[in-house]
């Protein structure tokens, strides 16, 4: 079993369980008079200080922590694994208001520590039917790590072969709504990105890094086109605006990338990704680029896209 410190429990101990609650699993929140109950249990009620108590059982408490081990049965130091892994970013977010304008400055960009392996960022992208290859080829290359802090999924962006941009994911695969962010001075021109191993002349754009990595996944060309994660789609509500411009992470490597000529869209299936589809392709073309979008046939983004072929060739070899 693996162990954890002094400095992590003290840290998973500061997480009350109502704002745990909001941040993880709003969902399961009901509201009760000016109190909260759960979907799954109605008699556990959680007040506005955090304080909650499970009636019918009999069982109080305070932090999430408590709740994890009284109310979830999991043991103390996976619950404190698990709060480590993604709550505590969150709360030194939360309270960045109450400090002094010269602790509000932007902080330097610089990487989180990594940690010795990369077991749960591997069984995590596992998890997201992403091919063991790619996520090889990418660890190889430095473009995708674990963190030793709280084990998150780190996605680097580079200009030339300095990180400039670096995107987190929580690994915790007990985790409803796992944490997602983005390491503190993270540049947005230079997003996660992978570049081909020999010249090509085609971009493929996602939306995230594991829609990138699912594509390149269905299509096992890792290496053999760039893929770039845009970090989410907007579109104008005038399609046909001119003022509107390009994303900035595209815009910045298409100047970096010159001689891509080609690029393709494969935006999320939703009324969003639609929209911001028909717009990137209309200004891409305006630019002299072949540019087209290629939505997932089915599901809503590629990584559900990704799931749903998996699930069938399972079902295939199970038969």
């Amino acid at each position: 079993m693996e162990q954890v410190t002094k400095d992590q429990i003290e840290q998973a101990k500061q997480l009350d369980l109502l704002t745990y609650m909001r941040m993880y699993e709003p969902h399961e929140l009901i509201r009760k008079g000016s109190d909260y109950c759960t979907r799954e249990h109605d008699s556990l009620i959680i007040s506005q200080n955090g304080l909650w108590h499970w009636f019918s059982h009999g069982i109080a408490g305070k932090t999430a922590l408590q709740y994890l081990i009284k109310v979830k049965d999991m043991e103390f130091v996976d619950a404190v694994m698990h709060l480590c892994a993604d709550a505590p970013i969150c709360m030194k977010t939360r309270t960045l208001s109450s400090k002094t304008g010269a602790e509000k400055k932007k902080k330097p960009f610089v990487l989180p520590i990594a940690n010795q392996n990369n077991r749960m960022v591997i069984d995590y992208l596992k998890r997201r039917g992403i091919a063991e290859s790619v996520t090889q080829y990418c660890i190889a290359k430095g473009l995708i790590y674990e963190s030793g802090d709280y084990h998150n999924a780190v996605f680097v962006g580079f200009r030339g072969e300095t990180a400039k941009y670096a995107a987190l994911r929580g690994t915790w695969k007990h985790m409803s709504n796992p944490f997602k962010g983005e390491v503190d001075g993270s540049n947005k021109r230079y997003s996660f990105s992978i570049k081909p191993d020999k010249a090509s002349d085609k971009l493929v754009v996602s939306e995230s890094a594991i829609d990138m990595l699912s594509v390149a996944t269905i299509r096992n060309d890792i290496g053999k086109v760039h893929y770039l994660s845009i970090g989410g789609a907007y579109a104008p509500k005038d399609l046909e605006s001119s003022r509107a411009k390009l994303p900035k992470a595209l815009v910045q490597y298409l100047t970096d990338y010159q001689e891509i000529r080609a690029v393709e869209l494969c935006l999320d299936n939703d009324e969003t990704g639609i929209r911001a589809s028909v717009f990137l392709t209309n200004k891409l073309i305006e630019k002299g680029y072949d540019a087209y979008s290629n939505p997932p046939m089915r599901g809503k983004d590629y990584n559900e896209y990704l799931l749903i072929i998996n699930n069938e060739r399972i079902n295939v070899i199970v038969r």
